[in-house]
């Protein structure tokens, strides 16, 4: 039944529409019109679609036929691919709103390609694991099981002691010879459970290997930042001893963005507690990143003008033992 209605909704009435739309069109009608009916379509249809992916979501049968036929991954994909199919509409829709219509048509016109092409994925995804008879499920099962005992192998030597247990505990699950005797006893239900907890244990050892990939990173730019804070305040002692030695740093400071050194303090401060607060461990890093560069040009900045300053004061101090004053001699005496 699924099957039927996801066919139903593929975006064959937005390309019938706009045919006898071009074949009927006057110069005098407007690309406003043409805009919102496209939009129109795509909403309906992204409408259909979103409610048919509630009741895949929802049908805990249709989930396990997919995660047994290893199809999951290929469903997630494609709600994505909805999802930035609907994005494109509501984008379109603005750019109507802002009277850019061809704009609006161009967005609406992508978004149906790509609804059209998660229908047709999804249709086919459902028609594959509905057509399954129970006869052919063992050697589905079977490939299945393959299939998750390579994922599993993959992450086998990356997982901590602390996972040892549950991936022994998949492996028993996925014992492919004690599957064999089970489906040939005609027990394809305790075969097909067996899949399905294994799989569930995979997903939880991913998740445990992001988990720990995301504290690493973290500790990583934690430790950035601390090398941050400690040149940020090697850079102000530089700055006051170069204002001390009466260096214009205020000048210096304003060229590069910031008004004195409280204002440089608050400015890093809030950069890093802003991106800390999205907690995008990859912003925070560029955050850090910008930072550490933006103090680099401070220090450099003071040091050209500490040399400078230094070589007003003092004009002759660095000069080689072979240079003499104007006047000099060379000659021994």
């Amino acid at each position: 039944m699924i099957s039927l209605l996801l066919i139903s909704v593929m975006p064959i009435s937005f390309l019938v529409a706009e045919n006898n739309m071009e074949n009927d069109e006057k110069p005098s009608i407007k690309l406003q019109k043409r805009a919102e009916m496209i939009i129109k379509v795509a909403n309906r249809i992204a409408l259909h679609i979103e409610g048919y992916i509630k009741k895949i979501q929802n049908s805990n049968d249709i989930l396990e036929k997919l995660e047994n036929a290893g199809l999951i991954d290929d469903l997630e994909g494609n709600i994505s691919a909805f999802e930035n199919a609907r994005r494109l509409i509501d984008e379109a829709s603005k750019r109507l709103s802002a009277n850019n219509y061809t704009g609006a048509i161009s967005l609406a016109k992508e978004a149906l390609i790509k609804l059209r092409d998660v229908c047709i994925a999804i249709h086919r995804m459902i028609m594959k694991v509905q057509g399954v008879r129970e006869e052919g499920r063992a050697g589905g099962l079977i490939v299945a099981m393959k299939r998750s005992l390579m994922r599993l192998e993959k992450i086998k030597s990356l997982v901590g002691e602390e996972d040892l247990q549950l991936v022994e505990k998949a492996e028993r699950y996925l014992n492919i010879t004690e599957a064999k005797r089970l489906l040939a006893e005609g027990n394809v239900s305790e075969v097909s459970r067996r899949l399905v907890e294994a799989n569930k244990i995979i997903t939880q050892l991913y998740a445990h290997l992001r988990e720990k990939a995301s504290s690493k990173i973290r500790d990583r730019i934690n430790c950035y930042l601390h090398i941050i804070g400690r040149f940020r305040e090697n850079i102000i002692d530089r700055i006051g001893i170069a204002r001390a030695a009466g260096v214009n740093v205020t000048e210096i400071l304003l060229h590069l963005g910031v008004k004195n050194v409280t204002e440089l303090r608050e400015k890093i401060a809030e950069r890093i507690m802003e991106a800390k607060k999205k907690g995008d461990i990859k912003e925070l890093l560029c955050v850090a990143r910008k930072i550490g560069k933006g103090l680099w040009r401070i220090d450099r900045a003071i040091t050209i003008q500490m040399m400078k300053h230094l070589q007003m004061k003092h004009p002759h101090k660095h000069l080689g033992k072979e240079h003499k004053m104007p006047g000099g001699s060379n000659r021994k005496s």
